[in-house]
């Protein structure tokens, strides 16, 4: 009985969208496999769907094995989004009035 850990290869995001992009232009999937490499033809098609549901930020995702846990996590970021925009919206009219009483005083002397 073998202990041997099972490594995983890893695609970067560059790599994944020019195989997809080369699938969708109608090149056969095994022969981009063939060329970039990658051991299992049918992670470009997992590639292609991520990249149709997402586009080019899909393919730089990592994609969770639990669906709810991912839900989650894009539910949080979009939160974080709201909140760092509401807060810009806030503070970025505090200061648009600090410069305009600013000028107002510089105008006055």
């Amino acid at each position: 009985m073998s202990t041997k850990r099972r490594t995983y290869k890893s695609y970067s995001p560059e790599l994944k969208l020019e195989a997809v992009k080369r699938a969708l232009a109608g090149e056969s999937v095994k022969v981009i496999a063939h060329h970039f490499d990658i051991t299992d033809p049918d992670y470009i098609y997992k590639w292609m769907n991520q990249y149709e549901m997402y586009g080019e930020v899909g393919l730089k995702r990592k994609i969770r094995n639990h669906p709810q846990l991912d839900k989650d996590a894009i539910i949080q970021e979009l939160e974080m989004e709201s909140a760092y925009s509401s807060l810009v919206r806030i503070f970025g009219n505090e200061i648009k009035r600090k410069r305009e009483e600013v000028l107002i005083k510089v105008s006055d002397n």
